[in-house]
């Protein structure tokens, strides 16, 4: 059978190239290839991000780059973000996780859709993050994970977003793409820190 890895977190400034080389890892104590797709083969088969335009300033000059596509918002439980996107992802909470988790054009069940919005500071390259927390019962928790102009990436702390509230979180510096991926959705009682760390 064919695996596929999408790799969401490497690909912003390589342009369309494709990964040329495959990762094995264990399963059912047995080694499996795992193939690596290029983006123009991923978005055969998935609904990916279509007419890209990222703009934004930097310590330098300003950096601006038009794409035909690009890897999809939302992937496998993986949401990615650009600068200046606002978008609406829907999730379930089972099991202290948020699950089954869905970009979505517009609110149509407010107690279960996140709304995203990544952007700067007017004027300056620093960048912010919100993100809203619609369910009343669990404290949401992701690990977040700044990408750099090589597409390398780099964790980056984040608070808990409590039940029904939002964060906001900020960096001084221009950051191509933001990756936020393991989701938590446990009550208070359960948490096991409520502290702003990867």
């Amino acid at each position: 059978m064919r695996l596929i890895l999408l790799i969401i977190t490497s690909m912003i400034f390589l342009g369309c190239a494709s990964v040329p080389h495959e990762k094995k890892i264990p399963q059912n104590n047995k080694e499996q290839p795992i193939e690596r797709l290029s983006l123009e083969e991923f978005c055969q088969t998935n609904e990916c991000r279509k007419d890209v335009h990222i703009k934004f300033r930097t310590d330098g000059e300003p950096f601006e780059q038009k794409m035909a596509m690009y890897w999809p918002r939302v992937f496998d439980g993986v949401i990615s973000v650009l600068p200046g996107e606002s978008f609406y992802v829907e999730g379930d909470v089972a099991n202290g996780k948020l699950v089954n988790l869905k970009e979505v054009p517009k609110v149509v069940s407010p107690e279960k859709t996140i709304t995203i919005k990544f952007s700067q500071m007017d004027e300056k390259a620093m960048m912010m993050l919100s993100l809203s927390n619609p369910f009343e019962d669990v404290i949401l928790k992701f690990n977040m994970e700044m990408m750099d102009f090589s597409g390398n990436p780099h964790q980056t702390s984040s608070c808990p977003v409590m039940p029904g509230g939002s964060i906001y979180e900020s960096w001084p510096h221009a950051i191509p793409e933001l990756i936020i991926k393991n989701p938590v959705a446990k009550p208070k009682d359960e948490m096991e820190s409520l502290a702003c760390i990867y």
